[in-house]
């Protein structure tokens, strides 16, 4: 039973992510991602699998992977001004609201055990963090400047399948070359780069996996009220050779 005051906190926070955290009590967040869980390829059942969701917000993948079985550790940052955002978009000061108070409290409701570790992806380590059967992040990669460092670090904790769900720019899909576009001069751009679908490809395989594959590309809606935008997203696995035969 989820008392009025949860309700209230619930109703009071503002959510990236929308999720159902009992039933009747729907967060409203910018991203809806519910009806698009099919196309990200995950098993129905993780049972047994350890799983990392990078750059988790509320927690959304880290929440579905956990409730298919799987052992989940979320990685992030609390603070916009900690992001690798391009510099005259990056704030100059902490907010008081910490990026994780979100999952703390879907956390709560949802009697997780989730375990959140407040670090960028650059500074995660098997060392620090172990291996993982499953690796998801979503939206995160197009954010960064280093895209392949990040990529490179992701490829380190996997030993199994990564699972990456960026935007891509279309128009360069139509040159033959692996290209990305320079974004991070644009007004209010929290870009730095925008690779082709081609791109995101090679950049998977640069960085260490042994197979990519394209399991799908859609348009992504988000926003609140009149302020709705479409992002287009391909979804590709990555997998390492060693990993277990019917992985993906």
């Amino acid at each position: 039973m989820i008392d009025d005051d949860l309700r209230r906190r619930v109703a009071q926070h503002r959510w990236y992510h929308t999720m159902e955290l009992a039933p009747g009590l729907v967060t409203h967040g910018w991203f809806d991602l519910r009806a698009d869980v099919h196309r990200y390829g995950l098993p129905e059942r993780m049972d047994g699998v350890r799983a990392l969701d990078v750059g988790t917000w509320d927690g959304f993948w880290a929440f579905e992977m956990e409730r298919r079985g799987a052992q989940v550790v979320a990685l992030d940052l609390d603070y916009e001004r900690e992001l690798d955002w391009p510099p005259r978009r990056r704030p100059t000061a902490y907010s008081a609201d910490p990026r994780g108070a979100g999952f703390a409290l879907a956390h709560e409701i949802l009697g997780s055990r989730v375990e959140r570790v407040v670090r960028s992806i650059y500074d995660a380590t098997p060392d620090d963090l172990g291996t993982f059967d499953w690796v998801l992040c979503g939206s995160v990669l197009i954010h960064l400047r280093d895209q392949l460092l990040a990529l490179e670090r992701i490829a380190s904790l996997c030993r199994g399948t990564f699972v990456s769900a960026e935007e891509y720019h279309r128009g360069l899909g139509l040159l033959p070359l692996p290209v990305s576009r320079y974004q991070a001069d644009r007004d209010r751009a929290v870009v730095f780069w925008q690779p082709s679908a081609r791109t995101w490809r090679r950049m998977l395989w640069s960085a260490g996996f042994d197979r990519v594959e394209r399991r799908a590309r859609f348009d992504m809606h988000a926003g609140e009220g009149e302020r709705t935008f479409t992002v287009r997203h391909q979804i590709l696995h990555g997998i390492k050779a060693a990993a277990a035969p019917g992985a993906t």
